[in-house]
């Protein structure tokens, strides 16, 4: 389930194609989710066609929207 490269072990995507009876193994640009390692094709947001939520820190609990 991983591809080695430089000595480096990578996941691939798990995705699940059931038209195709595969799973995806694409090894570029992977990134774990709740649901598995995922390519960029494959991330929940794409499977939705929505655009990938921004990077970063998520918004602090003890904060309000109304103090931006």
């Amino acid at each position: 389930m991983s591809t080695r490269t430089a000595d480096k072990t990578r996941p691939d995507c798990q995705h699940w194609i059931g038209a195709e009876r595969r799973h995806c193994r694409e090894g570029e640009g992977v990134r774990l989710y709740l649901t598995g390692h995922r390519c960029p094709a494959h991330t929940p947001s794409a499977l939705q066609g929505k655009p990938e939520p921004p990077t970063g820190p998520g918004w602090p609990a003890h904060r309000s929207q109304e103090e931006t």
